[in-house]
């Protein structure tokens, strides 16, 4: 919304719909816990350092969101690398200069590292903060809660999607079986940095073109090389002898690469989720993302209970992909209908390729001129 309304309009509310949800979403995730037993969501004593922590991170996503409305990308990437190089020093520091080595150690490391982004993104985003006229507040209230709502529970319900198998197989399986399907899934995931990369850019295209023929152009173009480079990494990771990831990690995660592959057919469904999401929420239609997340939530439940007890690992694995795939269908469905899609239009062809290059060319130079 910020080509739209202005970082201005925009700051204030944005700010305190952050507040207000880290407080709610923190006192029911408390409540749950207290409900469930046996399952803790946030381990006890933590509430206060996982609400505080929550709101910085909140608060410094909101300025990244506003970098990125104004295509400023290179200060996003560049405030992202301040935290994650921060983070690494402290906790250097902490392990090897101060040795200690407990949780609260990591709960410093990161929230030092955040609050220093949260200060420096915060002055990098001053001169943008130009005093406009006020007129039309009400309305644009209006639209960022409708579109805030949508994508809030759009997020809380992929969020499920992604870590509710986690809870099932500690549960049904226990905590040694869930560590070896963490790291799986947590390979597995990083094959996503791709469509996600790619997505930043369509979403900031996309915000600032305000042009839904345009937007379906690039994001199909988007979408046929964002599933094409996650299948072919994902074959690339299959082709790993697991005798690797043993010698890597252990020998008790000897079925890392099972994981692997029960979680292979999703992740690359959902490589072409991520960009049709980012198409969605910028023609201001993000909605159907809510529909997608929870579509595979439903999945998500309703397998989790059969598959994970009776196929162990490999069920949770298949819980996810399936999740994933249903999720991803009805995203394509809606697409497909949008863009009167024939079979032809789904081969990816060399203009495409030409025009992707092109439009990642134009955006990064307008980007160079901004600095």
């Amino acid at each position: 919304m910020t080509p739209r309304a202005g970082v201005y309009r925009l700051l204030v509310p944005a700010y305190l719909w952050s507040i207000v949800v880290t407080f709610t979403s923190s006192g029911l995730l408390l409540l749950l816990s207290a409900i469930l037993g046996r399952i803790e969501i946030i381990p006890a004593g933590y509430f206060w350092e996982i609400l505080v922590l929550g709101m910085v991170m909140s608060l410094v996503s909101v300025n990244s969101m506003l970098f990125l409305g104004q295509e400023k990308v290179k200060i996003f990437n560049i405030l992202s690398l301040i935290q994650i190089v921060l983070l690494f020093l402290l906790l250097l520091g902490s392990l090897f200069i101060l040795n200690t080595r407990n949780v609260m150690t990591y709960y410093w490391s990161i929230l030092i590292s955040v609050l220093l982004v949260f200060v420096i993104s915060g002055i990098q985003l001053f001169p943008a903060i130009k005093k406009v006229p006020l007129t039309g507040m009400k309305k644009l209230m209006r639209e960022v809660l409708r579109f805030g709502t949508y994508v809030q529970f759009a997020n809380i319900f992929q969020q499920l999607n992604y870590r509710l198998s986690y809870y099932f197989v500690d549960f049904f399986l226990g905590r040694a079986v869930l560590g070896v399907f963490n790291v799986g899934v947590q390979l597995s995931e990083g094959l996503w940095l791709i469509p996600r990369s790619i997505g930043m850019v369509q979403l900031t295209r996309i915000s600032n073109e305000m042009d839904t023929r345009y937007a379906i152009r690039i994001s199909l173009t988007m979408v046929k090389i964002s599933w094409i480079i996650t299948l072919f990494v994902l074959i690339l990771l299959l082709l790993i002898p697991a005798s690797f990831f043993q010698l890597i990690f252990g020998a008790e995660f000897s079925e890392i690469k099972t994981v692997i592959m029960a979680l292979g057919t999703g992740i690359v469904t959902l490589s072409i989720s991520i960009i049709l999401s980012q198409l969605f929420s910028g023609i201001n239609k993000p909605f159907h993302n809510t529909i997608s997340s929870a579509i595979g939530l439903v999945f998500t439940i309703g397998l989790g209970f059969i598959l994970i007890p009776r196929w162990g690992i490999i069920g949770a694995g298949i819980t996810s992909s399936i999740s994933y795939t249903i999720a991803t269908i009805y995203q394509f469905i809606i697409f497909s209908r949008m863009a009167k899609l024939s079979f032809r239009d789904l081969l990816l062809k060399k203009s495409e390729i030409t025009l992707l290059i092109s439009e990642l060319r134009k955006f990064f130079m307008k980007n160079e001129s901004r600095k």
